[in-house]
């Protein structure tokens, strides 16, 4: 099941209508260059789109490891998925469809990824102090 999205995986992102559809939804957008978009999520996960050379792109969390290139691939189910480009990932966070889960181990942040709401939970690999934090934002923006 995939999303049929005319983006191209070498295309690069379209970070103005980014920029100006997640300021719609009320996220705080910062405009730092132009190849790189950070959108405020909550007040400590900031969420940056970058254009990198050779028509590549970004998207992944300021300060953790994850991060994903152009057309991103959400897990739905066992055996099914949906694809979003830039423009889909801000449509899902400010309609829910999205969500953003943080890991932690002994209270500091290990990772954080953005995940689909109906992705099955995989909790057989948590070790002791490890916790998963799942945020659903809000319609409209910032908590």
């Amino acid at each position: 099941m995939a999303n049929t999205s005319s983006h191209d995986r070498t295309t690069p992102y379209r970070l103005g209508e980014l920029t100006k559809l997640a300021t719609e939804f009320g996220f705080e957008c910062d405009r730092q260059d132009e190849v790189r978009v950070a959108v405020r999520l909550a007040p400590d996960a900031v969420l940056e789109f970058c254009n990198l050379e050779a028509g590549d792109s970004l998207v992944g969390f300021e300060g953790t490891p994850w991060h994903s290139h152009g057309i991103v691939q959400f897990m739905t189910g066992v055996d099914t998925y949906v694809e979003y480009d830039e423009l889909d990932i801000v449509l899902g966070l400010g309609s829910g469809e999205l969500v953003v889960v943080s890991q932690y181990l002994k209270g500091q942040l290990q990772d954080r990824r953005l995940a689909h709401k109906h992705e099955p939970l995989d909790l057989r690999h948590l070790e002791p102090d490890e916790e998963l934090r799942v945020l659903r934002l809000r319609t409209g923006g910032v908590l």
